[in-house]
């Protein structure tokens, strides 16, 4: 659940890239202080930040951000080295220090406001990460490179001459990438860093995904098959798979399984690795944009889980005349009418959900993006590796955005989950939000780029519960199955990597809200171990909407319109936590006047 486009932490910008943006950040303190031109300081900082990150981030264009990059560089390859890493460091503080110098009062437009709330909390957030050292302990099943290079290259540019130069010497970095890869893992080891061997595992299943098929075939080889009737290029590309490509593909595998897998650590939770606690601290207030700590999220949790329970014993016995939970549940999942009976039906299932979800919506919102959405499985090398069902966001409005859809353990699936998931992912969830973004005016683009976790999963989830407001979940299964799951992220996260939980506790949390299978289960946990905090945004984000609308509703009375507060909410993009209460509040003392 969730958007592509977020974090690839491990991912580091060149040094001839930084070299040139430390320039940048420096000329801003070399112009005149008298000129007090807060806008100007404000966009040279967005605009040296917004370099920085797709420098160190050159792959993320091709994941919905193409239309922020003018003037991208498809040769491009990330640059991992712990060089890179200080220059990407140095670069944040010099820009850190020149926001602290703008007076954020002076601003002339809400978009510079917007842009300044923005990239002072990531600064801040980022300057707190380093602790955690990723690079380090960079394996990850969820948005590791082996995850996303398939995309990457299915995007690759070949339809000029000097695209297909430029694909040719991209894809001849991939085993220097690879080498520079193993360098960190290797030092990371040493130091005391590593993933836990249940991800290691589910990496090297990708990697096996990305060997089996040869050639052309291969997902990473399928700009060479776009290129029709280049003979020549297409030669060329084969050759380099098999010189270059497969043989660094076969080598990451074979560290991973004689050297890495037996190293790495066998516990999920980072409170295991060094200044665990403090880097976990770290990820929740990277993922939260507020600053809360482990203690709080958890009690926040146990106290939404158990209204989240109030409400499903009320639903439960108006539909089953039970008022035990786990009854409730099972009598949800043993619904013939809230089951699928094949694979195919789950896909199909949330493909008519769509056109339907966005009729209903609409009432609740002044206007609706005009972009459609899709819903795809995901490719066959990803399948059952542990991926969750997630949004892919495409700016060409004339093309759909993607929902794509975990298919694994569809036995476990049900209608009324698929109801939630879709909602969530689709309308009014990731695709409405991420659509209207795209249509705001003014903003400057690094704001489509480092956007709050928070917000924007808290969002998805607030829209799980519209879905039921608009009368979405019409069998009453998709209203209790959007109240077993939420908060409880809140509650696992933090007991597994601070309050010490067990993996057959956390999974015996899970399959009680979530109605799947062992394997199900444990790729929730991996995910936790590879995203700590992340989990906690949703409603954290979710929690924060609700008490805004409270807020709103109190305030305005009569005069409440629930259209209204949502554009309020969505006008600005994913905001930090604080900017939207700051925003809402605001729109709030207007309404006074």
């Amino acid at each position: 659940m969730g958007n592509t486009r977020r974090r690839w932490t491990t991912l580091i910008v060149g040094i001839g890239w930084l070299i040139g943006l430390v320039g940048i950040a420096q000329s801003i303190g070399a112009r005149p202080q008298d000129r007090n031109d807060h806008s100007t300081d404000l966009a040279r900082i967005a605009d040296a930040y917004l370099e920085g990150v797709l420098a160190q981030q050159p792959f993320w264009i091709y994941f919905g951000l193409a239309h922020i990059a003018p003037n991208p560089d498809h040769a491009a390859f990330p640059d991992t080295s712990p060089e890179a890493w200080a220059a990407l460091e140095s670069l944040e503080d010099d820009l850190s220090a020149k926001l602290d110098d703008i007076d954020p009062g002076a601003f002339a437009s809400r978009a510079d406001w917007v842009t300044y709330r923005v990239l002072k909390e990531r600064l801040e957030a980022n300057r707190e990460l380093r602790v955690c050292r990723q690079h380090l302990w960079s394996l990850n099943h969820i948005e590791g490179w082996q995850a996303i290079i398939a995309t990457v290259a299915a995007a690759q540019p070949v339809d000029t001459a000097h695209a297909r130069a430029a694909a040719i010497a991209r894809w001849s970095k991939l085993s220097g990438f690879i080498d520079r890869d193993i360098e960190n893992l290797r030092e990371g080891l040493r130091l005391g860093y590593s993933a836990p061997k249940s991800v290691v595992r589910r990496v090297m299943a990708q990697v096996d995904g990305l060997i089996a098929a040869p050639g052309e075939k291969s997902p990473l080889m399928a700009f060479a098959v776009k290129a029709e009737g280049e003979e020549a290029f297409r030669q060329e590309t084969r050759e380099l798979y098999e010189t270059d490509v497969l043989p660094a593909l076969k080598k990451f595998r074979l560290f991973l399984q004689d050297e890495y897998l037996n190293a790495a650590r066998e516990e999920i939770a980072i409170s295991v690795l060094p200044r665990g606690r403090d880097c976990y601290e770290a990820k929740l207030r990277f993922y939260q944009t507020i600053t809360v700590g482990a203690d709080v999220t958890y009690a926040r949790g146990m106290e939404a889980v158990a209204a989240n329970r109030a409400g499903i014993v009320s639903r439960g016995e108006a539909l089953f005349g039970e008022s035990n939970i786990a009854a409730i549940l099972e009598a949800v999942n043993a619904r013939a009418d809230n089951r699928f009976q094949a694979e195919s039906e789950v896909l199909d299932y949330s493909r008519r959900l769509m056109p339907t979800l966005r009729d209903r919506i609409a009432p609740l919102f002044h206007h609706l993006p005009e972009q459609d959405v899709t819903v795809r499985p995901y490719p066959d090398h990803l399948r059952g590796t542990g991926l969750p069902s997630r949004y892919r966001a495409v700016p060409d409005k004339t093309r759909p955005a993607i929902y794509l859809i975990n298919l694994d353990g569809w036995e476990t699936q049900t209608q009324g989950g698929s109801e939630v998931v879709a909602a969530h992912e689709g309308w009014p969830g990731h695709h409405l939000q991420i659509g209207l973004s795209y249509d705001i005016e003014g903003l400057h683009p690094v704001t489509l780029l480092v956007r709050s976790e928070a917000f924007a999963e808290g969002w998805a989830r607030y829209a799980e519960a519209l879905a039921e407001e608009a009368g979405v979940y019409e069998s009453g299964m998709g209203e209790i199955m959007r109240r077993a799951w939420p908060a409880r992220g809140m509650v696992l996260d933090p007991g597994v990597h601070i309050f010490g939980w067990t993996d057959e506790k956390a999974v015996d949390f899970i399959k009680e809200a979530a109605l799947v299978d062992d394997a199900r289960a444990f790729a929730m946990l991996d995910r936790i171990a590879v995203l700590p905090g992340q989990l906690t945004a949703y409603d954290t984000g979710g929690l924060e909407i609700f008490a805004l609308r409270r807020v709103a509703e109190d305030h305005l009375g009569d005069r409440f319109d629930i259209r209204d507060f949502h554009q309020r909410v969505l006008e600005n993009g994913a905001l930090p936590l604080a900017a939207l209460r700051d925003h809402i509040e605001a729109w709030l003392d207007d309404a006074e006047d």
